[in-house]
């Protein structure tokens, strides 16, 4: 596995991967991981790396075809997966065609959507480009979720599957719900609590979160709203909403507390593909509102077990929002995406992954 983001770094892909590799190792296979950063046990080797320009979080690894054509003539690996579509990608890519290594692909991201954020549409369209020719060379592109898919090939992408995500229902979950922690965030009594999960960043639409929680406010005077998670908005976001709460990245049992302590998950983002953020509060019982794609499309059913509005329409997440006082309709809403989320464990997920490895290997052993 070749990738310029992993464990512990906080993000959906990094997350993923980790289940993935735990997984597959736990299932009896070798998992070797080619990553930036830093290494953190002895199945990973590191390369030199770079902080992405305005996702510091992320550091991208320089190529290094030389080094892995040595590496996997010496010790050949059965296929590979290249999570991103970076320099190191490119250079992993290259050595493993070479080398007659059937490689996989993830398209995690969708790059031209983030630049148009940041006003570089016409960076985007190339990297568009690139992202089509990258992937035209692999055995198999995964997606997480099937509008994914679908839009890839719309888009004259050749040979894509979906692999899901899932969420440990163990650590998300209702039950760790707390007054004291409740109590320690500044609500009284029934108050509700609306949280916003992930980076503080232009392409999550965070600005929406935070107008939506003041739409609230004006019935609920009481409630209140934390921002968990950091990056590049966070500062001017903090400095212009002193009413809501900004603890920074929670992790592990700390996150799932928050999100049990909390009742109304406002995910206004519009650039996933997937967005873990979702499932993970549908594990925890949470009345979920999201724009109607990625996995709130795949999962959700509107009024069912979430809301959620066209994608792009603020008025209508406003007024979805609105609903989501009436404490009956959270109720029914939380139990339902626990139910709903207690089917996306995450051993089928990985029962998927190997089985789409096992059948591209297939696909690409000669026959005798």
């Amino acid at each position: 596995m070749v990738t310029d983001t992993f464990v512990p770094d906080i993000n959906g892909v990094s997350l993923s991967l980790g289940h993935l590799c735990t997984g597959l190792r736990e299932r009896g296979h070798r998992v070797e991981i080619i990553r930036s950063g830093k290494a953190h046990s002895t199945h990973e080797t590191t390369v030199l790396s770079w902080p992405l320009p305005g996702y510091w979080e992320v550091k991208v690894g320089a190529p290094w075809p030389g080094e892995l054509r040595r590496r996997w003539t010496k010790n050949r690996p059965d296929i590979i997966y290249v999570a991103i579509e970076t320099p190191l990608g490119f250079s992993a890519t290259a050595a493993a065609l070479r080398l007659g290594i059937p490689v996989v692909g993830g398209f995690h991201t969708n790059f031209c959507e983030y630049l148009e954020n940041y006003g570089t549409h016409w960076i985007g369209k190339q990297v568009w480009r690139y992202q089509q020719w990258f992937h035209r060379r692999l055995a198999r592109t995964l997606v997480p979720s099937p509008e994914a898919r679908d839009k890839l090939v719309a888009a004259g992408f050749a040979k894509v599957s979906t692999l899901g995500r899932g969420v440990d229902t163990s650590l998300f979950s209702p039950a760790r719900r707390s007054d004291a922690l409740r109590q320690s965030f500044g609500v009284e009594n029934d108050a509700p609590i609306a949280l916003v999960v992930g980076r503080v960043s232009i392409e999550k639409n965070i600005g929406l979160a935070i107008r939506a929680f003041s739409h609230l406010r004006r019935s609920r005077p009481d409630m209140i709203c934390l921002v968990v998670g950091d990056g590049p908005a966070r500062a001017k976001l903090q400095r212009d909403h002193p009413e809501v709460r900004f603890p920074g990245y929670l992790t592990g049992q700390d996150l799932a507390d928050c999100y049990a302590a909390a009742d109304i998950l406002l995910f206004p983002s519009e650039t996933e593909t997937f967005g873990n953020v979702l499932i993970e509060g549908m594990a925890s019982g949470m009345a979920v509102l999201s724009y109607d794609y990625a996995a709130a499309a795949w999962h959700g059913i509107h009024g069912g077990n979430l809301l959620k509005v066209p994608k792009g329409d603020e008025p209508a997440f406003l007024a979805a929002a609105g609903r989501l006082l009436d404490p009956a309709l959270r109720a029914t809403l939380g139990a339902a995406a626990r139910r709903t989320a207690q089917q996306l464990g995450w051993p089928a997920i990985i029962a998927d992954f190997e089985t789409l490895l096992r059948t591209v290997i297939a696909e690409s052993t000669p026959s005798s």
